[in-house]
């Protein structure tokens, strides 16, 4: 009798460092209302919080490292699934773990985010959009679900690029019904098989130049809420993507040793945050005067550095995060996998969630920073409960992470008889 196939192997380390990077959303989320100044619009803002910049740091850090990190991933899972079932599945899979949740999303979470904002705000500019429109507000703003739509974009060309003649065939269709007659097979041959390094290596330099395009003050690539994406934030997440790519289809291991590119990143973090915060303290945020934007990024060779050096970071911490995570979470874990299923979900629902916990105690006579505290953990737990009760064992925690089983409680031995 044929041997039945063996599971395929799981990344144990990788799954837990895409939940944190999914679960950092929290935390930069978190940090909007206790900033020194409104980087981002925001509904609520607690003005205790004076000129200490930690919050400032804990946003950029995250922003900087979360979403590269998740990109990155995202591509080698991507292979990981073309490999094992095919580009068809790949594509069929993504649509439901990735389109029906954003689909749903821009007609339930979107709409209530905006609410949320517009009723903690007193209904101030922007937040002054009539209620009518919630249904609507995805059209102009995808709020925290861009990843989604993003992501999607990303493995769309991805597969169009490892088989070209997902699109070209139609057209050939056309062509042979007119005579003329091509293989198109042959143009799978020209397909991107993300095997050569000196190809791939150059994701790094191109996400370099991509950097030097951004916009606005922060540390990190600019935000990507509108349908249409800004090119140079899409191509610079892009080439962690394919980047990620590559790294699977070459088989490189994760090493532990990797994590000391920890330490060089936290060097290029200060030298970019110090460098922005000197430069951006001239400019009003999303603005940059009446410069042109290519004028406006080159005027000052210091903005230059800093986007250089918020690349460079963005790359450490990839590696740094994979090294530190193997090291730490490479073994099977019952409560690390439970937190990676989870962590979808929370970040789904979190905004509305944390926009309500930021109004809830901005007002409560304690620490800023006890504030930050209580309204992340809070809206956290709210949020487990919810996916354990509601989310997991349903339709919809089938959607987002596939089907999941109770635990099976261990029959209790029967007790012995005593003699009588």
């Amino acid at each position: 009798m044929a041997a039945s196939p063996q599971p395929a192997p799981r990344y144990h380390d990788l799954d837990a460092l895409r939940a944190v990077a999914t679960l950092l959303g929290i935390a930069l989320h978190g940090a909007f209302f206790v900033l020194p100044e409104l980087i981002y619009p925001w509904p609520v803002h607690d003005k205790s919080v004076g000129n200490d910049p930690t919050y400032h740091i804990i946003l950029d850090i995250t922003h900087g490292l979360r979403t590269p990190v998740f990109y990155l991933l995202s591509g080698l899972f991507s292979v990981l699934l073309w490999e094992r079932r095919g580009l068809h599945s790949l594509g069929m899979q993504r649509l439901k773990r990735l389109g029906l949740p954003l689909a749903v999303g821009c007609f339930t979470i979107i709409p209530l985010t905006a609410l949320a904002m517009a009723l903690t705000s007193g209904r101030e500019h922007p937040y002054d959009f009539p209620f009518w429109a919630l249904p609507f507000i995805w059209l102009f703003a995808t709020m925290h679900l861009w990843f989604l739509w993003n992501l999607l974009l990303m493995v769309g060309v991805f597969i169009i690029l490892a088989k070209p003649s997902i699109v070209l065939a139609p057209l050939f269709g056309v062509l042979a019904r007119l005579g003329l007659r091509f293989d198109v097979s042959r143009l799978d041959r020209l397909g991107v098989q993300f095997r050569n390094p000196k190809i791939w290596l150059l994701t790094i330099p191109i996400s370099a130049a991509a950097s030097l395009l951004m916009q606005e003050p922060i540390f990190g690539a600019d935000s990507l809420q509108s349908l249409i994406p800004k090119p140079a934030t899409f191509v610079f997440y892009t080439c962690f993507f394919f980047f990620g790519a590559f790294l699977y289809q070459q088989g490189v291991a994760v090493r532990r040793w990797w994590t000391i590119a920890l330490l060089p990143a936290a060097v290029t973090f200060c030298i970019g945050f110090l460098l922005l915060r000197e430069y951006a303290a001239e400019a009003k945020p999303f603005t940059h005067g009446e410069l042109p934007e290519l004028v406006w990024m080159f005027s000052n060779r210091l903005t230059a550095i800093s986007a250089l050096a918020e690349t460079a970071f963005a790359w450490l911490t990839c590696f740094g995060m994979m090294g530190l995570f193997r090291w730490l979470l490479s073994r099977p874990s019952f409560t690390v996998r439970y937190l990676s299923d989870a962590s979808y979900w929370i970040y789904l629902a979190h905004l509305p969630l944390i926009i309500v916990a930021h109004w809830l105690v901005v007002d409560w006579p304690i620490s800023y920073h006890l504030k930050y505290v209580l309204a992340c953990v809070g809206v956290t737990v709210v949020l487990v409960i919810s996916y354990q009760l509601f989310i997991r064992y349903t339709f919809i925690g089938n959607v987002l992470n596939g089907p999941r089983t109770r635990r099976k409680s261990q029959p209790r031995p029967a007790a012995t008889q005593s003699a009588s």
